[in-house]
């Protein structure tokens, strides 16, 4: 599922591949389209190339005139380059000038395109909402947006107290930290807390070097080897002291640690 560091590698990739306006615009699944009118998102897309923009699990296209199309992939989305557009599971493709197709690609269906007019990105919900990027975080403000009594799983998976994190980085940053996956806010020491600010951005900068590719390769796909230390490893020996890693769910959502040191 992509998190920072995944929606990360498609900027980084879009900054160099998108060359242009483009000259050809499919809108391969009409459901893809979640906010915009597809004459919005045709003109967007033909005009001069945008900067590209993150902002948490969002990829922003930031066109002239404060307009902008922004890509959200969900599970299982992804932007490649590829020569022709009829990429298996394309949901929209479009051009650029040095010939090659962007497209935008999706097994699940779920992730979508919302095409923004100008003004409009500003009243945006969900980027208002939006927490700060762990970069940049220290200790104290973290513990600010903390709520003492709540799960710290559950506080940091909400997008409103801090961007980008997903399901699979807690579970990683708790077993590099020896917490346990069920802690509560209260029950951190102020050293864990600075501790967590720290490694937050260390584990996603550490991810996007490892993983940075032409295409973003998810864990449930066949050809994907699994990177992490505990996350999808239940039964398998912690790296670290030996013991098993374990599966527990928490508020839905399924969190791995080291049953030994943690």
């Amino acid at each position: 599922m992509p998190e920072l560091a995944e929606v990360e590698i498609v900027r980084r990739n879009l900054s160099a591949w998108w060359s242009g306006p483009a000259t050809d615009v499919r809108v391969l699944d009409d459901a893809v389209l979640t906010r915009g009118s597809p004459e919005l998102l045709n003109e967007l897309l033909r005009g001069p190339e945008p900067t590209m923009d993150r902002r948490g699990k969002y990829l922003i296209a930031r066109f002239a005139a404060d307009r902008a199309v922004i890509f959200h992939f969900r599970m299982t989305g992804k932007i490649v380059r590829n020569a022709a557009p009829d990429v298996r599971f394309a949901r929209l493709a479009w051009n650029s000038a040095g010939g090659d197709w962007l497209v935008f690609k999706d097994s699940r269906r779920l992730g979508h395109v919302e095409a923004f007019d100008a003004g409009e990105l500003a009243e945006y919900e969900p980027l208002l909402r939006m927490g700060p990027e762990p970069h940049g975080l220290t200790g104290e403000a973290l513990s600010m947006r903390l709520s003492s009594r709540r799960r710290l799983k559950d506080a940091l998976l909400d997008q409103s107290v801090i961007a980008g994190v997903g399901n699979i980085a807690v579970s990683e940053v708790f077993w590099r930290l020896h917490l346990a996956p069920d802690i509560v806010v209260k029950d951190l020491t102020p050293a864990q807390v600075a501790a967590l600010a720290a490694e937050l951005p260390r584990y996603f900068d550490e991810l996007l070097l490892e993983q940075f590719d032409d295409e973003v390769v998810y864990l449930g796909e066949g050809k994907a080897q699994n990177p992490f230390a505990v996350y999808g490893r239940e039964g398998d020996a912690c790296p670290r002291c030996g013991s098993t890693v374990a599966r527990v769910v928490i508020g839905g959502r399924s969190s791995y640690f080291c049953s030994g040191c943690q």
